[in-house]
């Protein structure tokens, strides 16, 4: 099929675009590269990954790689999990992630704590139950057989860093120094407990937490995980906490409906510099993508407590260390 004709095949593709159609145009391109595909087509990379759609199911239906003759095992429910790096957009990051998928990959007990940090954050985001695996090492290593699972997460992470490329990372400081998260860079829920330590193996799996709050009692933080838009299917009234943005430095936010402001830690909150411990907010639009995907929260960074009213719950008013990006504080759904 010539170049026009593949150009052609592209702009009749429905809206709702389905594994075949995306094999289509693959074939009718010729490439097994993910970057030119989306180049040549014009398609956003969510595309690939609706429903239980990945780039190597892609190319596979199109003849373009070979399947398998005996089925790796452990790959499919790998691929599945391929989708949750597509927000992996700071350099530092994607480039621990794809060290750590090469064919030369270091062990875990030889590198060095933040990439040994990095590494859980890793692990953990492809199996949030830990897998099974009674060690780091363990299951790192069960990657080197997955040759198509780590084409598509170095392909996948190639791309998603050079197309938001220019963007400047500010690192945690202070007491988070050891953390490895960006301020208004977004991390999942397995990223997120995994960064501060709290995920670890013969401990707190992040499949099982599902609170929007934690105290990491070791980083002496509490991590507020805010989700602005809480529909009635995903919220119970109960928790349907009213949280938004009042200004481009401050937050207002609501704690859980057993927190008093007498309580320990209502106390915490609001004496937590006296007592020299930390805040650290992330938020998300809502719970999950348009693609039906959970959606990752974006790290707001340090806030100090100004006041609050109310109790059961608190309503208290945070002042952040690092303001909202503009595209953050003018977009409608982060204002009350």
């Amino acid at each position: 099929m010539s170049s026009s004709d593949a150009h052609k095949l592209v702009g009749t593709t429905p809206a709702r675009v389905t594994v075949n159609h995306l094999a289509q145009e693959a074939k009718a391109l010729g490439t097994t590269q993910l970057a030119d595909f989306l180049e040549r087509t014009g398609r956003d990379i969510s595309d690939l990954y609706r429903g239980s759609s990945t780039w190597t199911a892609i190319l596979r239906r199109a003849e373009l790689i070979p399947a398998p003759t005996t089925p790796t095992p452990g790959e499919s429910d790998l691929l599945k999990r391929v989708h949750c790096f597509l927000h992996a957009d700071d350099t530092e990051r994607a480039e621990a992630y794809k060290r750590l998928v090469q064919n030369d990959a270091r062990p875990y007990a030889s590198l060095g704590e933040r990439d040994q940090t990095f590494a859980r954050m890793l692990f953990f985001t492809l199996w949030d139950k830990a897998g099974g695996f009674p060690s780091y090492d363990e299951g790192l290593d069960s990657l080197r057989g997955q040759h198509a699972v780590r084409s598509e997460l170095r392909q996948l992470l190639t791309y998603v860093m050079q197309a938001r490329a220019g963007r400047t990372a500010t690192p945690l400081a202070g007491p988070h120094a050891h953390i490895p998260m960006s301020i208004h860079h977004a991390y999942n829920r397995s990223e997120i407990l995994a960064a501060m330590g709290v995920a670890r193996l013969g401990g707190q799996m992040p499949g099982f937490f599902a609170e929007g709050v934690l105290w990491d009692a070791a980083n002496k933080t509490d991590a507020l995980l805010i989700t602005l838009n809480k529909s009635e299917r995903d919220f119970s009234p109960s928790v349907r906490y009213k949280d938004y943005a009042l200004s481009p430095t401050h937050f207002h936010w609501e704690s859980q409906n057993s927190t008093a402001s007498t309580s320990p830690t209502g106390q915490r909150y609001q004496q937590h510099a006296k007592q020299g411990s930390h805040v650290l907010l992330f938020m998300r639009d809502n719970k999950d993508t348009p693609t039906g995907k959970a959606q990752p929260w974006i790290l707001l960074g340090p806030a100090t407590y100004e006041r609050h009213t109310g109790s059961k719950p608190m309503a208290i008013t945070w002042r952040l260390h690092h303001p909202l990006r503009d595209e953050m504080w003018t977009s409608p759904q982060h204002n009350a």
